[in-house]
């Protein structure tokens, strides 16, 4: 088998492991060739996808077109260790086989969130047809989260707009354990679930994270989706809770949510999926970290930067609906040099 059959292969071994986005919540607007890009694939087998059932239209200027999402899932199912997600993935969880200790110490971060930068990008057409571009508003650090301390930049007053902000941010984690029989029913509900496969963990379109419940029961989640029904069990348990948002850090800035439980009067820290994606290990590309798993039972670290949510709404805004996938690549992060 040669390597492009193999990679082939392994692109349409994909389709089976994950569920496509509802036609209802689909949008069909990436071409074949960004496509094959966060795919590392050839053109010749992006359309192969599509030819063996992965959704799409066609339109007749532009080809084949293909939700976002459902490509996201391709590559981080297919097992080729050289997809935008896999590679990606890998790289932010690296923090988690680091030292214990480094999971916790104040770290200073240079934070960049500028999406308008990414307006005149090959993605942007559609919207910038419309108007001359689209308005853009980002939610900002919530200086008020226990462990974050802004050295640098601001103020912030919400909304900003697409100029986006730049800030010097230490973020502190902190150690803790949960004790309440109720935190660890819902959590084993949550993690059990994503853990049996019953809920396939993989890439969700943000109207569906939305609609969580809908989602869940349609047997996927992901950070967002997992974050909101954990949030949900502990408030009908009586526990004071929130589904936080934000970024996790490290040379680049990546959407994550996770929740926050007041136990005792001490906030403390629930990443369900981190938690998950840790114990499965090697079948996602990082390596195994019991440690870490377990630490994401109440601890908070120092990667996680939230930002100013109700409930793990999106980060970023185009004319008041949630941006595009590519907007997130107006946004960086970087240890803070010092002198």
């Amino acid at each position: 088998m040669t390597v492009e059959t193999a990679a082939s292969h392994a692109l349409l071994g994909a389709l089976d492991r994950f569920r496509v986005a509802p036609a209802d919540v689909a949008r069909y607007d990436t071409d074949t060739a960004t496509a094959a890009r966060a795919l590392r694939a050839a053109p010749e087998q992006v359309a192969r996808l599509a030819d063996e059932g992965l959704p799409h239209v066609v339109d007749s200027r532009r080809g084949p077109l293909f939700d976002y999402d459902d490509l996201m899932n391709v590559g981080m199912f297919c097992g080729t260790g050289q997809t935008v997600p896999e590679l990606g993935l890998r790289f932010l969880m690296r923090f988690a086989a680091s030292s214990r200790a480094g999971w916790f110490a104040p770290r200073d971060w240079e934070v960049g969130v500028h999406p308008s930068r990414t307006a005149g990008g090959e993605a942007a057409p559609a919207l910038s047809a419309v108007g001359g571009g689209p308005a853009v508003t980002v939610r900002v650090p919530d200086l008020s989260a226990p462990g974050v301390e802004l050295l640098a930049g601001g103020p912030f007053d919400e909304p900003l707009g697409p100029s986006g902000y730049t800030a010097a941010i230490r973020l502190t984690g902190a150690e803790h354990t949960v004790r309440d029989p109720r935190i660890l029913a819902a959590w084993s509900e949550v993690v059990d679930g994503l853990a049996s496969r019953r809920v396939v963990y993989q890439t969700v379109p943000e109207p569906l994270r939305a609609d969580h419940h809908r989602a869940w029961e349609l047997g996927i989640a992901d950070c967002v989706v997992a974050s909101r029904l954990l949030t949900d069990r502990l408030r009908a348990a009586g526990l004071q809770a929130t589904a936080r948002r934000g970024y996790l850090l490290g040379l680049f800035g990546s959407d994550h949510a996770w929740c926050d439980v007041v136990e005792d009067g001490v906030h403390k820290s629930l990443d369900p999926v981190f938690a998950f994606v840790a114990t499965v290990g090697d079948e996602r590309g990082v390596e195994k970290s019991p440690e870490f798993a377990a630490a994401c039972f109440g601890s908070r670290f120092n990667r996680l930067l939230p930002c100013r949510t109700d409930s793990a709404e999106p980060l970023v805004y185009f004319d008041g609906e949630p941006a595009p996938y590519w907007a997130m690549a107006g946004v960086g992060a970087r240890p803070r040099r010092t002198a």
